[in-house]
């Protein structure tokens, strides 16, 4: 009696991790991987932030925090920055030498916007809007200059340049979006 009981037991606990092994490969096989998605922030009456934010390894292995983003206030959008900042503090970007991106054919310099007085070593800001327009989506890379003559090179995802494309196409509306509709009856 205590044998089946003790066989029934070993095959129940067998019947769960089988189990829990087939649900794990088939969340895994299932799973696409998430790509930053654009948000948009309304800061004041007037006022909108848009961004794509984004973390991505560079070729040593360091993690980077990569933000697009806009705030337009008026009609036409000022700028587009371009916001890398290393995670864990695992990199410090040398904010004197410029920021290269590079396309598939063409190489352009973008210098930091925190150039004297950066609010951490590890984060450099990027003004783009003269630079972007020029870029493609094939191929796009940064290198990202870092202390003691270093250099980080992160590879861009298409997709993650297209939502960068989707931030600068945004449109300034002067009045809020209202969260409620109207409807007239007569």
């Amino acid at each position: 009696m205590m044998r089946r009981i003790l066989r029934d037991l070993e095959w129940g606990i067998a019947f769960v991790f089988i189990t829990l092994a087939l649900f794990l490969i088939i969340a895994l096989l299932t799973i696409k991987p998430v790509i930053a998605t654009v948000t948009e922030t309304y800061i004041a009456p007037g006022q909108i932030h848009c961004r794509s934010e984004q973390i991505l390894t560079d070729d040593s292995g360091h993690k980077w925090d990569v933000m697009f983003f806009t705030e337009a206030d008026s009609p036409e959008v000022t700028s587009l920055n371009l916001r890398l900042s290393g995670l864990y503090s695992s990199a410090n970007i040398q904010s004197q030498l410029p920021l290269k991106i590079g396309t598939a054919n063409k190489s352009y310099e973008a210098t930091d916007i925190f150039l004297e007085n950066p609010p951490l070593p590890s984060i450099g800001q990027y003004n783009l809007k003269n630079i972007f327009p020029r870029l493609s989506t094939a191929d796009l890379t940064l290198e990202i200059p870092l202390e003691n003559n270093q250099t980080a090179r992160i590879d861009i995802p298409r997709s993650l340049f297209e939502e960068w494309q989707q931030v600068a196409d945004r449109n300034y509306h002067p009045f809020p979006k209202l969260p409620y509709t109207f409807e007239f009856m007569c």
